[in-house]
């Protein structure tokens, strides 16, 4: 009897120690576990952005000596940016993107202030109005009328439903607060951000269920609208005949896509590494901003800018991933759109590098110069992470 009641007693202790002992170790696991979310997002884009910064740096250096005799001028307002990303990246990750819509009508009236304003009072450079000045620093109003056009659509879509199959309910009521929107960024004039935004709202009218005919018809209106600002606009006729032969104009309009072009030519292969890059001693004009594909393309040729396309078709793959298994309309909205917000206008960009497309102001996301395209990118990648750790795509969490 007493050999019974120590058998028991010693199987007792040996259970309270299992379970303390397996208590510790999921503990010791939860501690150590890293949170949910798209840690190869996060990852590929910080690569990017890493890229970037070094490019900048190496691009504006020369450019920073020559007009404000510091070569780091350029680099230092960059990297000012990127920690200010870094801030609104947390924010955007971590706050309810539902609670977003209540604010759909605030947000609005700022906007659409912000952009009259810059309209009225921006300061002007280089024939464009677009930036509103904070001390030092200035910002593009327009560049945060993307992000609202995804959330504005997201709440739309999810609102109305089956109602979209109805063009005058539907998607009339939609086209007239961004085309109103579009209309104050395209009078900066913004051609290349009005591009992208309407390219978005499209995107996500056809994806929310507008049948396709009616966009065909709303873009067959669009369309003759933007031919006659191009041809009303001599220098937009410039850029045009530049892209159709560039060659006819070397030393004038075409010369900046000609340079592109060498740029990219000269890397070759496997490049010409940062020391070897020449565009950057004063051949290609703003190395550092929209053409900065180029001097990449120059430094780590052709291996490198496949490098880069691939990165950022992973990010459109896991924006995509996480659209699909978003749980609900206004997610999957709001998750394609951020994705398409980054990835629309690298393709645009990478299309004008090349000579595919026309010449048109649009930085390449995370790796050009300007402080309102990065802070802006890395709100939509917050965006994009946030509700990426609400739909957990780890294979563990998916076997449990």
């Amino acid at each position: 009897m007493k050999h019974a009641k120590t058998n028991n007693s010693s199987q007792m202790s040996l259970r309270f120690s299992s379970s303390i002992s397996t208590r510790q170790r999921d503990g010791y696991q939860r501690k150590w576990a890293l949170p949910s979310g798209d840690w190869l997002l996060l990852c590929i884009v910080l690569f990017i952005a890493v890229t970037g910064l070094i490019m900048v740096y190496n691009a504006s250096s020369l450019i920073g000596q020559k007009t404000y005799h510091d070569s780091f001028y350029f680099i230092k307002k960059q990297l000012l940016w990127f920690f200010l990303g870094i801030i609104a990246f947390l924010i955007t990750s971590s706050i309810k993107v539902d609670r977003l819509r209540n604010w759909i009508i605030p947000m609005a009236g700022i906007l659409f202030s912000l952009l009259l304003f810059v309209l009225i009072f921006g300061v002007e450079t280089n024939g464009a109005r677009r930036w509103i000045q904070i001390g030092g620093f200035s910002f593009q109003p327009s560049e945060l009328a993307k992000l609202f056009s995804v959330i504005y659509l997201a709440h739309y879509i999810d609102k109305k439903g089956d109602q979209l199959q109805d063009f005058l309910e539907g998607a009339v009521p939609a086209l007239i607060v961004i085309g109103s929107m579009a209309m104050l960024i395209l009078l900066e004039p913004d051609f290349g951000t009005t591009v992208v935004i309407l390219l978005i709202t499209v995107l996500l009218l056809f994806l929310g269920g507008v049948p396709l005919k009616q966009l065909g018809l709303m873009v067959s209106v669009v369309v003759p609208f933007f031919v006659y600002w191009i041809v009303t606009s001599p220098y937009r006729m410039k850029r045009i005949f530049a892209f159709l032969n560039p060659w006819e104009n070397k030393l004038t309009s075409g010369f900046q896509i000609i340079q592109s072009q060498v740029a990219l030519g000269s890397g070759g292969y496997t490049g010409t590494g940062l020391s070897g890059v020449k565009q950057v001693l004063f051949f290609l004009p703003e190395p550092h901003t929209d053409f900065i594909f180029s001097v990449f393309g120059e430094a780590f040729g052709l291996m490198g800018t496949m490098l880069i396309i691939f990165l950022f078709s992973v990010i459109l793959w896991r924006g995509t991933r996480t659209a699909l298994k978003a749980g609900s309309p206004y997610q999957r909205m709001i998750a394609i759109g951020m994705t398409l917000v980054v990835v629309l206008p690298a393709l645009l960009n990478m299309g004008v590098v090349t000579g595919l497309l026309p010449t048109k102001g649009l930085p390449l996301p995370f790796m050009s110069y300007g402080g309102s395209s990065l802070l802006t990118n890395c709100m939509a990648i917050g965006f994009l992470y946030n509700i990426s750790r609400q739909v957990d795509l780890s294979p563990e969490h998916r076997r449990r």
